[in-house]
Order: C-alpha cells, then structure tokens, then sequence
C-alpha cells in the first residue's frame, strides 16, 4: 500500500495543464520512481511467496518462505529508499540539514536491518531486552528435568554450554 500510494502521489505534485509531474526532470525524482517501483514488485512478489508456500510440499515451502523473507528485506530497502529520495527532492533547497537527517535516519535502518548487527543493537540500547533475555535462559537453565542417567548428562553438558557461550556472545 505505501508503494502504491506512494506512486499516485507524487512527490512534488503535478502540473495542473499537463498532468504531468512538476519533478520529473530531477535525477532524485526518478531515483524515487525506479525505487518505489522496485519496492512494489519485491513486494508483491513475497506475497506471491507465501501464498504458494502454503499450497507446497514442506521443503519447496520452507524454501519459498526463505526468498520471501530476502524479498521482503529487499522492499523495505527500496521503500526507504524511495522515502529519502522523496524527502529530498521536495526539501533539499529549502532545508538541506532536514534532508540529511532524514537520509542518516534510514541508512542506518538499512544497515541494521542485519539481524546479527539488530541484536547487538537491541542489545545495548535496550536493557530490557537483555534481561528478558538472561531471564528466559535462566527459565530454561531451572525448567530442565533432572537428568535420569549419565548419559543424558553429558549430552546435555554441551547444549548448556553453548547456550552459555550464545548468552555471552549477547553480552
């Protein structure tokens, strides 16, 4: 919807005798276009991926959702972009700091759209994140059934040590 909106509504209007786009001629303007463009068929393409992965076989479904969660990255990549070069065209001349910031804003919703990058993220900005975090791998630590023989012992020593080592790579 906001892609689709986002091409009936052009930045900058229309020209009321033609009909034709006051902004047409400026390269951020037809970097808007080919962006909300390729923001609107990735789109559509992740909904035309899950909907066929519910009508597949188990593995081509898992696989289908895999490129539609790239897909879908990939739309809101060009949807921001579209957004930056949107805001740019109709503000840069009047105020370029507003434009600039706009543009630092979402290029680091770009870059931290990698979920490794996220999680450090989300970890250092947001405590709470982190206890919730510590909280449910110490539920886990305390919910574990206690081990019936040796054997599930040591099977389980190595899990609980990698999870130790997932905690403290959050960390």
């Amino acid at each position: 919807t906001i892609t689709f909106t986002a091409g009936f509504t052009l930045p900058g209007g229309f020209d009321s005798d033609s009909g034709e786009a006051i902004l047409a001629k400026k390269a951020a303007f037809l970097v808007f276009l080919i962006a909300d463009g390729y923001a609107m068929c990735t789109s559509m393409l992740v909904l035309f991926g899950i909907i066929w992965s519910m009508a597949s076989k188990r593995q081509q479904s898992s696989l289908l959702i895999d490129r539609s969660l790239v897909l879908l990255k990939q739309s809101l990549c060009g949807t921001l972009i579209a957004f930056i070069t949107g805001v740019y065209v109709v503000i840069h001349r009047k105020s370029l700091w507003a434009a600039i910031v706009i543009l630092v804003m979402c290029s680091l919703v770009v870059i931290t759209s990698k979920r490794s990058i996220l999680h450090k993220v989300f970890l250092g900005l947001v405590p709470a994140y982190y206890l919730q975090c510590l909280r449910r791998w110490q539920k886990r630590k305390q919910n574990a059934p206690p081990p019936d023989n040796q054997s599930e012992v040591q099977e389980r020593e190595p899990l609980n040590n990698q999870r130790e080592q997932e905690l403290d790579s959050m960390v």
